[in-house]
């Protein structure tokens, strides 16, 4: 709290737009019990990110084995996942079916839907190489060919854009001449 410039649960409470009694739920280590959107005004309020915010409250209990910690890392990295992807899980099976159903249906209008899994890839720190339809010099180590033949830094056009995760590769980006 006092890195955030936080000075009491009450100020907290109203940064976080939440109630006092939700704070004090946090506080006594209710964590368990509390709604996700509760959590993450609060972690927002502080300048945390929520899966910082449950690991200080769910992964701080010192009773807990190595086991239990992994498990509930990787619970919490569910969570964090499933909470940005809400509002996708939500609506995109719907979107899927009148797609298949309407073929005349513009893409454009679907792909505002697309965001909350491109917010997940950043939020994991997924970057892509390049974007598509970019001109770039050619580096087999982060692109590959699928027609015709390049030397190292000739220009070449990206098909796909290939992705790197905290500065190592995914998977290459696909170019062409």
């Amino acid at each position: 709290m006092q890195s955030a410039g936080i000075s009491s649960y009450r100020l907290l409470a109203e940064r976080a737009g939440v109630s006092r009694w939700q704070v004090q739920q946090l506080k006594k280590g209710h964590i368990q019990k509390m709604r996700l959107v509760t959590l993450t005004q609060i972690a927002a309020a502080l300048g945390i990110a929520f899966f910082d915010l449950y690991n200080h409250f769910e992964l701080g209990q010192t009773d807990l084995g190595q086991e239990d910690r992994i498990r509930l890392e990787r619970e919490n990295l569910q969570t964090a996942a499933l909470q940005t992807l809400e509002t996708w899980l939500a609506q995109w099976p719907t979107i899927a079916k009148r797609a298949q159903d309407r073929p005349d249906l513009s893409a454009t209008k679907i792909l505002p839907f697309v965001r909350p899994v491109e917010q997940l890839m950043a939020d994991w720190g997924v970057e892509p190489i390049a974007a598509v339809d970019s001109q770039v010099a050619f580096d087999p180590t982060y692109h590959q060919m699928t027609g015709g033949h390049a030397e190292p830094g000739d220009l070449v056009r990206v098909t796909h854009a290939g992705a790197i995760h905290h500065g190592r590769l995914l998977h290459r980006a696909k170019v062409k001449l």
